[in-house]
């Protein structure tokens, strides 16, 4: 495609580049992520790297300000980390290393988080990379691709440092391929200001880093001491405007450190051996997080929320967290991020809480036997009723939250109390499928006690009966092969807009303001399923007994290798998702779709499925995520 931008230099010495920005995903969904991410509450997912071809045209720089602060100098930094992290997707002109990090020998010991990019490649993950790569257009000469790695972090840079950087020139010389950050106490930023936070590089030419962070800090007019802390130089200066003070230092001639100027002296004095990865609670995690990596990352969660919580100071809010919420809390948590030659892989592992909410053990979640086999997504959980229940009754036992759930009880007692609402629930999951011009979907539940849910449902539809004409509501039945699919109607989007105090409703294009709101249900001893519409009901009804997503042989391909036996699993259909958003292209121009055809669409193509499963057992419990292609 051609930038409609007019270029800064002669375009005739413009190089044709296939530039790959980062893309997002979550447990149970898929967008666009960041190349490294980590989980903060349920077990996420695997980050996807989306390649887009464009040309290599370098746009206008926009003239900024120069802010003289500690802020703008660990932007700086920030830049850099991320343009060579950019660079993890197609670095196979690094030289792979050993899988030992020489960056986390200076961590200090005491570091409450810990997450390092291996962009040397260690062990297999050049080679893992090499073939994942080639399934995308432009990647199977790898001859050209150090050169064409140069010409797209060239660009990136000089963007994102309105053209006062380059990798090749300034950046690749003395980088030598690890990136990392540490954290640690956050308690200690009430009088440290910014907190103790380091950032370490690995380099490999110690006079042209030097030249390099000078270079930086007199861009944005830092004027650093310099002092000596044993036998280590430091560039130390104070951001004026909350007291502040950093530091820089190259240490061993290998590692350089920025940050809060104690955390450096800390990491100093570490003197390469600290420990930190000795740790019991370290070696527990990098033993379950087997393999070479390209991202690893570690948090000691109980350190952290203790810290936490004592910022809290007195209240009802400290005591719900250092009560119920520390109880559920794990010791640690962790992350790796490893390629394989036809997926990317996102592992994590947290120790095993004794008395935690939810399954002991695994099996095969069985939503997935009723999803239909058009099914785009499906995010589903094991045993959720007895595991809601569980996590209940633990904050229910917290005296301070006793009269909470005084008026939550009376409520729920219309509905048959907690366990009539929810205790039915076997594995449960919410499911997406490709049905017609727009996805439809639904909760869908394999029921325990059939009987209990059925009584729900009975005097559900009774309150709507008896309460749903003077509010515009109307219930329908029919039967489905011997089952009793009800709907219920909630009005138009203009009426419910109404009801809101909302003059006219915000709808998603396409979608008119006199299109009806449904909700469908169906129950039988087998299945309940809560969907958007009667079709999607109907669909699962009939998938139980006829094809389902069980019988996909992506599905059991995928799943197997995140966990057959688990405690929750998570689907995309990214090829069918693709599917479907193409076939509303004919809405668009025939330039948005020629560039979707050829700039968009070759590096779509290749990617197939996202599968995620939790899995458990003895004194580790696991995650495991995937994005494949093909």
């Amino acid at each position: 495609m051609t930038d409609p931008r007019p270029p800064e230099h002669d375009p005739a010495a413009d190089t044709s580049v296939t530039p790959i920005p980062s893309t997002t995903h979550v447990e149970g969904s898929v967008a666009p992520a960041e190349p490294v991410s980590t989980d903060t509450g349920d077990p996420a997912v695997a980050p996807a790297a989306v390649p887009v071809a464009t040309d290599a045209v370098v746009p206008p720089p926009v003239a900024q300000g120069k802010p003289r602060n500690r802020g703008r100098w660990i932007a700086a930094i920030a830049v850099v980390a991320l343009v060579i992290g950019v660079s993890a997707a197609i670095a196979l002109a690094l030289t792979a290393s050993s899988g030992q990090s020489t960056v986390a020998g200076y961590v200090p010991a005491d570091s409450t988080g810990y997450v390092e990019v291996r962009l040397d490649l260690p062990g297999d993950q050049r080679a893992e990379l090499a073939e994942f790569l080639s399934k995308f257009p432009g990647f199977a000469d790898q001859a050209a691709l150090e050169t064409k790695l140069d010409e797209v972090l060239d660009e990136l840079l000089q963007q994102a440092t309105d053209g006062q950087q380059t990798f090749s020139t300034d950046i690749k010389p003395w980088f030598d391929g690890e990136i990392a950050v540490a954290i640690g106490d956050p308690a200690l930023a009430e009088t440290k200001k910014d907190g103790p936070g380091l950032v370490l590089i690995s380099i490999k030419d110690e006079a042209l880093a030097n030249a390099w962070i000078d270079g930086v800090l007199a861009e944005i007019g830092a004027t650093p001491a310099t002092e000596t802390y044993g036998d280590t130089q430091l560039r130390v200066w104070t951001e004026p405007t909350t007291g502040a003070t950093s530091a820089f230092a190259i240490v061993d001639g290998k590692v350089a450190i920025a940050g809060d100027d104690a955390a450096v002296k800390a990491a100093i004095d570490t003197n390469g051996a600290s420990g930190f990865t000795d740790q019991a609670d370290v070696k527990a995690a990098m033993a379950a997080l087997e393999g070479d990596h390209v991202a690893f990352g570690f948090v000691d969660t109980a350190a952290l929320l203790e810290s936490t919580t004592g910022m809290l100071g007195e209240g009802p809010a400290q005591s719900v967290v250092s009560g119920s919420l520390l109880a559920l809390v794990p010791d640690w948590s962790a992350f790796q991020l490893r390629v394989e030659g036809d997926a990317l892989v996102m592992d994590a592992a947290t120790p095993a809480v004794d008395g935690a909410p939810g399954p002991d053990q695994g099996h095969a979640n069985g939503v997935a036997a009723w999803a239909p086999p058009t099914t785009l997504a499906l995010a589903a959980g094991n045993d959720v009723g007895a595991t809601i229940q569980e996590t209940l009754d633990l904050y229910r036992a917290d005296p301070s939250l006793k009269d909470a759930f005084a008026m939550f009880d009376q409520s729920a007692g219309i509905l048959g109390g907690v366990d009539g609402i929810v205790g039915w629930m076997g594995d449960t999951g919410v499911v997406v499928t490709a049905g017609g011009e727009l996805p439809t979907g639904g909760i869908v539940s394999v029921p325990t006690d059939p009987a209990k849910a059925k009584q729900l449902f009975t005097t559900l539809r009774s309150f709507v009966a008896l309460a749903g004409g003077q509010a515009g509501l109307t219930v329908t039945d029919e039967d489905h092969g011997g089952t009793t699919v009800t709907t219920i109607d909630l009005g138009t989007l203009s009426s419910l807009a109404g009801l809101a105090g909302e003059a006219a409703p915000v709808t998603p294009e396409g979608i008119p303001a006199d299109a009806h709101v449904t909700i469908s249900y169906a129950a039988t001893d087998e299945v309940v399923v809560i969907g958007t519409s009667a079709d999607f009901v109907k669909a699962v009804l009939d998938a139980g007994p006829g094809p389902s997503l069980a019988d996909d042989a992506r599905y059991q391909s995928a799943v197997g290798r995140v966990g057959a036996e688990h405690t929750g699993v998570a689907y995309v259909d990214i090829a069918g998702a693709r599917t479907l958003i193409e076939s509303h292209l004919a809405e668009a121009t025939a330039e948005e779709r020629a560039e979707y055809e050829e700039s968009i669409k070759p590096f779509l193509t290749p990617f197939d499925v996202f599968a995620a499963a939790n899995t458990v057992g003895g004194e580790v419990n696991e995650s495991h995520a995937v994005v494949t292609v093909k």
